[in-house]
């Protein structure tokens, strides 16, 4: 078929002006997809750029904590608020809570192996395979006995772990115990201190006796404590929380941290969070939840006779055995003002000439004991021990809270302990552990909370 002239005239402008405007269409959309491959390789550079610059993502760590009612979490909704809580599901550490209401350091002074035995899936504490990267406590308000005893073991035990010091307080009376020589313990070991309600830098020096009037606190500090005043809100857990973190996140720690030894431990018994307790009553008492509300238990004499219990002890040697007993006082300056009874203790290998005879003895008020008060024990006949069922430390008896005490030696096989009250109070005596230490002896502490 023939074209004319004027058909080829008017048809090349058209396909000339398709041409271009597919070519212009194609154009801008190469260069769009260009411009975006750029900017996102622009932006993909500059966040290589910015992750470069931040410090490399802490691994996940393994925690200790160690304390009283405040780290175990007390006076709080959800007691996985606490402090050692947080850390795990805030932060992602692994974080073992030993901490024990109403306790001081003086027990896990002598019972660390004890405790951690009880957590572990193996029979023999030595055999634990995961050393701890930081161990954190807190006993400003429960006392600090023993305090040097357990830093020494645990330093024994995990050589490269972080030592880091709460140091709390109360806004009920004076405060918190002081606490400095704990304080340089931990720096002399190369550890670090938070001090509470401090929200400057996290290692900085902090006096809360300077800094805060406890007598009328702010809205903003009383925020940071449980309406009880003496406990930490969730607020106040948070705080510590996020401060603690900062410290270790701070710290350059081994990625193969040592285990060292345990160096005999210890075998030590508790059943003031669950009621489970090894020893065997044989008369004169019961294991009793005596504060329901808190769960607490405690091995109660009942009667005016006094309590007989069994005692295993499986060690080849000899060895000295302390008890852990409630205490409580109505005034703390005053010594005839306690809720619990004065005892005296006798330690016997036979249950019918040894123990049954101290009983017997010791209803007939035949046995030996001059005192010049209710404290200060002139004289007491040999065999026995003296509790006077007041807290050692005066700070301390005002509140209810454990003291420890040695009541005298364990021979290998089986022991009867007998607890006589010498006067009746408001609470019967209540007995909260047993404590049998091998390693204070091999470090040079007599009676597990004194060295030399």
């Amino acid at each position: 078929m023939m074209m004319n002239d004027n058909y080829k005239s008017t048809c090349k402008p058209k396909a000339l002006k398709t041409f271009l405007l597919v070519a212009c269409i194609f154009l801008v959309g190469f260069l769009q997809n260009t411009s975006m491959l750029q900017d996102h390789q622009s932006k993909r550079y500059l966040e290589e750029v910015e992750k470069a610059k931040e410090p490399p993502r802490r691994r996940q760590l393994n925690i200790l904590t160690l304390g009283g009612s405040v780290t175990w979490g007390a006076e709080i909704h959800n007691r996985e608020d606490a402090y050692p809580f947080r850390l795990q599901s805030d932060y992602g550490h692994n974080v073992l809570n030993l901490a024990i209401r109403g306790t001081g350091s003086g027990y896990p002074a002598q019972c660390i192996t004890s405790m951690m035995l009880r957590e572990s899936k193996n029979d023999d504490p030595d055999e634990e395979d995961v050393p701890f990267d930081v161990i954190m406590f807190e006993f400003s308000i429960n006392g600090l006995d023993g305090f040097p005893l357990l830093v020494e073991r645990l330093k024994e035990r995990y050589p490269d772990a972080l030592f880091v010091y709460v140091d709390f307080f109360s806004l009920q009376n004076r405060g918190a115990f002081y606490s400095a020589d704990a304080r340089k313990l931990i720096k002399d070991s190369g550890g670090k201190v938070y001090f509470f309600g401090h929200t400057g830098d996290a290692t900085a020096e902090f006096n809360y006796r300077e800094e805060f009037d406890r007598k009328n606190p702010s809205d903003e500090l009383r925020q940071l404590f449980a309406a009880d005043g003496h406990h930490a809100s969730s607020l106040g857990h948070n705080l510590m929380a996020t401060k603690l973190n900062d410290i270790i996140d701070r710290y350059d720690l081994p990625t193969d941290p040592r285990l060292g030894s345990w160096l005999g431990g210890d075998k030590c018994t508790s059943w003031y969070d669950n009621g489970e307790s090894s020893l065997r009553i044989i008369s004169g008492g019961e294991m009793k939840e005596w504060d329901e509300n808190h769960h607490k238990w405690a091995i109660e004499i009942q009667g005016e006779e006094g309590i007989m219990l069994q005692i295993d002890h499986d060690g080849k040697n000899a060895a000295p055995v302390n008890l852990q007993y409630m205490t409580k006082a109505g005034d703390p300056y005053d010594n005839t003002s306690s809720k619990y009874p004065p005892v005296i203790v006798n330690i016997a290998q036979d249950l019918l000439l040894g123990a049954y005879k101290a009983k017997e003895r010791a209803i007939k008020s035949e046995v030996e004991l001059v005192r010049n008060d209710i404290e200060k024990v002139e004289k007491i006949e040999e065999g026995w021990r003296y509790l006077s069922g007041l807290h050692k430390m005066i700070g301390m008896r005002s509140f209810h809270v454990s003291e420890i005490s040695n009541v005298g030696i364990l021979k290998p096989g089986i022991n009867f302990i007998y607890v006589y009250p010498l006067e009746t109070k408001d609470y019967p005596f209540r007995l909260t552990a047993t404590i049998i230490c091998e390693a204070c002896g091999r470090l040079g502490w007599n009676d597990g909370l004194s060295k030399g």
